[in-house]
């Protein structure tokens, strides 16, 4: 089962803005740092002469899934005034909400500790291509749609994930792009599994995830799609 690129016109569910501190986002905004990721990814996988490497046959699939993650914070951020990538690896949360505070971006005002859990708040972005479904054949950088589990997970480091920006990624043309993406502002501790620790030699780190009652808050807050890719119960809010 193959995707291709017609399919790849994100169309907007929700209405409402996200609500910042003292600002909102508009989704549109979300629906174009999409399409920026996507164009990046595109470019991305072009060939370059002289040189026989396709980037997306060597990427680890988490590692890829991490990075569409980063660079599509990184593209929010760019496209609003108000809003900074966190500068620290481990900082939560991935977006920094700096409306009202007059700093035009300047974080030099902030310490170490305060990207660590950020006082102003802000967006987590996390991505995902699905859960592969059990003694599913899927065949690297194939369509992923009949082989992922109906259920979305998204993974974070701890429990107190909220304000999450959830994609979801697929290959299309076999090269990843961000098909859909979803909010949800009221998730709590029990939205998100125990925190797991990756076994002895993994280079994982200890992670919890969404749980099925996540996902239902996650649905109901739709921002975006690709048409034809999304069932049916997927329902959006005003």
């Amino acid at each position: 089962m193959w995707c291709y690129m017609y399919s790849m016109i994100l169309k907007q569910h929700r209405k409402k803005d996200i609500k910042l501190n003292a600002d909102k986002v508009p989704v549109d905004l979300l629906i174009q740092a999409a399409d920026n990721v996507n164009a990046h990814l595109r470019n991305a996988g072009k060939p370059i002469d002289g040189v026989d490497l396709d980037l997306y046959d060597i990427i680890d699939l988490r590692m890829l899934s991490g990075l569409i993650g980063e660079i599509y914070a990184n593209e929010v951020s760019s496209l609003h005034v108000d809003l900074a990538r966190n500068p620290d690896i481990d900082g939560y949360p991935d977006i920094l909400d700096l409306t009202g505070l007059g700093l035009d971006g300047n974080l030099n005002s902030f310490t170490k500790q305060d990207f660590l859990k950020f006082p102003g708040g802000g967006l987590e972005v996390k991505n995902t291509f699905g859960v592969k479904k059990s003694k599913s054949k899927w065949s690297e950088r194939e369509c992923r749609f009949s082989h992922i589990q109906n259920i979305l997970v998204w993974k974070a480091h701890h429990r107190q994930t909220n304000n999450l920006i959830a994609l979801q990624s697929n290959y299309v043309d076999r090269v990843p792009q961000i098909v859909a993406g979803f909010f949800a502002d009221d998730l709590e501790e029990c939205d998100w599994t125990e925190k797991q620790n990756p076994k002895e030699g993994s280079t994982m780190t200890s992670f919890c995830q969404t749980t099925p009652g996540a996902f239902e808050k996650l649905k109901r807050g739709i921002l975006f799609s690709g048409p034809h890719i999304l069932p049916d119960e997927y329902v959006t809010i005003e």
